[in-house]
């Protein structure tokens, strides 16, 4: 009796332990394949034409300016040129604030890190800022700026938006990172386009890195030499660090459809 009662107590202990295992798998199970990227698409036929990459710091430092306190970095953005050929200023809706009322946002200088001066100032919008990002979506964040007529801007440190709109899954990129190196040279870090949609641009980098600070800054097509987006948000998965952007077309559109141009002093949100 006492071995039958052993036996069955095995027997029960080793369902329990299976039924236990199972949910394991269940509740674990999808939370672990959720850390493994996706496999990386292969390498795209890319009809566009050829082009250079660019040469200078294309990624810029952000700094703001907020009542008559001093300015203080808060971010990076780029310079890009429009059809037309107006040049304006592009960075992230999440790096700004413009409801304060006390201090509102008076100006912004975008420079080259590691270097004083700026190579751009702006105190006027160009149409009405987005906001910052809470979801999937990537093209709701975004200010642009207006680059005063009288202002003279180096031509090497703008950029031409891809007419393509967006990269081209497993299209290899290019973030030129606002930040730079840390000792006043460009930082330049490459990675592989992993998804593409209306929303969101997908890239998972060749190497490990903190991102952090990096919002703004611009990807860059290896293939055209020409903006695809905008760096917004960031995730890690299996030692991978994906980026997320704002599509260049999107950025673009939002840019040509433009009407106004308040002073960022008077508008609030």
């Amino acid at each position: 009796m006492n071995g039958r009662f052993v036996v069955r107590g095995t027997i029960l202990a080793l369902v329990l332990l299976a039924l236990v295992a199972g949910a394991a798998v269940l509740i674990i199970g999808p939370e672990r394949l959720r850390l493994v990227p996706e496999p990386t698409p292969p390498r795209p036929r890319i009809d566009a034409p050829r082009g250079e990459m660019p040469a200078g710091s294309v990624g810029l430092l952000e700094s703001a300016q907020y009542g008559s306190a001093a300015y203080t970095t808060v971010g990076c953005g780029f310079l890009l040129q429009l059809s037309n050929g107006q040049v304006i200023g592009v960075t992230t809706a999440h790096s700004l604030s413009f409801s304060n009322t006390s201090a509102p946002l008076k100006r912004i200088g975008f420079s080259i890190a590691g270097r004083t001066s700026f190579v751009a100032e702006f105190d006027t919008l160009h149409g009405q800022p987005g906001q910052a990002r809470l979801g999937e979506d990537m093209t709701i964040d975004y200010v642009l700026l207006q680059v005063g007529p009288a202002q003279f801007v180096d031509p090497g440190l703008i950029l031409a938006p891809d007419p393509r709109g967006a990269p081209q899954p497993g299209e290899r990129v290019a973030i030129y990172s606002g930040q730079g190196d840390g000792n006043g040279n460009r930082r330049v870090l490459d990675g592989t386009v992993q998804s593409v949609n209306a929303e969101a641009v997908w890239v998972v980098m060749d190497d490990a890195f903190e991102p952090s600070g990096m919002s703004g800054s611009p990807f860059v097509s290896q293939h055209t030499g020409q903006a695809i987006g905008m760096a917004i948000a960031t995730t890690h998965r299996a030692g991978k660090v994906l980026l997320g952007l704002h599509p260049i077309g999107s950025i673009v559109r939002k840019a040509e459809a433009a009407s106004e141009f308040p002073k960022m002093a008077d508008y609030r949100k």
